[in-house]
């Protein structure tokens, strides 16, 4: 689903001190950021960042350059998305019970979703055949059935970056391990803890969690857990 957000910079005051001040007095008037103003900046992006920039390139359809508008039309239609997607689309914050009602049309696609990935031999819906929209589309509807979603991810990462977002398969992959008893790798995934504070699921190698995020087009580690505090998915 499109999320299209803002966030202003915060903006610090610059003091200037007479020349006869010492130093003594500087540092009494040098203030440290507040844990707000930290909040703010990390939460903080903008348009020419390169996570963005790079779901702005995948997510572009100016080429109208697929082959199934009708089943593209379906998709968009049973997930709720109007095209175009104005990047970035997937921030990579998923909460858990946050989720709103799917539309209308969505059990029915899911099933024709089912049927299509149990069919050996069958093309997959991918952005040469339904187009960019059309492959996030897809990847919000499988998200709703843990079965057909280990059989999507399967496909996606198989049809590779360039017919398959690589934003959603991140954000499916590390749902899927959660569900598999494992942790995630790329930190999209938040729960509620028992004081109702929103908190990581379980992960693995945080420390290279950047790295990961940064292939798969999301954004920075500490944005996506600023965004999830904030109550931004």
């Amino acid at each position: 689903m499109t999320m299209r957000l803002r966030f202003l910079p915060t903006c610090a005051a610059l003091v200037v001190l007479p020349a006869a001040a010492t130093n003594a007095q500087a540092k009494k008037t040098t203030r440290n950021p507040t844990p707000r103003a930290k909040l703010a900046a990390e939460c903080t992006w903008k348009p020419t960042d390169g996570w963005v920039k790079r779901q702005a390139e995948f997510f572009d359809e100016s080429k109208h350059d697929w082959t199934n508008d009708s089943l593209r039309t379906a998709l968009l239609a049973a997930a709720g998305l109007t095209a175009p997607l104005k990047a970035p689309v997937n921030f990579g914050v998923h909460v858990e019970g946050r989720d709103s009602t799917p539309p209308a049309g969505a059990a029915a696609m899911v099933a024709a979703l089912t049927k299509l990935a149990a069919t050996r031999g069958s093309t997959w819906p991918t952005k040469s055949v339904v187009g960019a929209a059309g492959t996030h589309a897809v990847s919000m509807l499988v998200s709703l059935d843990t079965g057909l979603a280990r059989a999507a991810l399967h496909r996606m990462m198989e049809a590779g970056p360039a017919e398959s977002p690589a934003v959603d398969v991140a954000t499916l992959e590390d749902r899927l391990r959660l569900v598999w008893g494992r942790k995630q790798i790329y930190g999209t995934q938040f729960r509620r803890g028992p004081d109702g504070k929103v908190e990581l699921a379980p992960m693995e190698d945080s420390s290279h969690a950047d790295l990961r995020r940064e292939d798969a087009g999301l954004p920075p580690f500490k944005l996506g857990l600023c965004m999830a505090g904030a109550g931004k998915s």
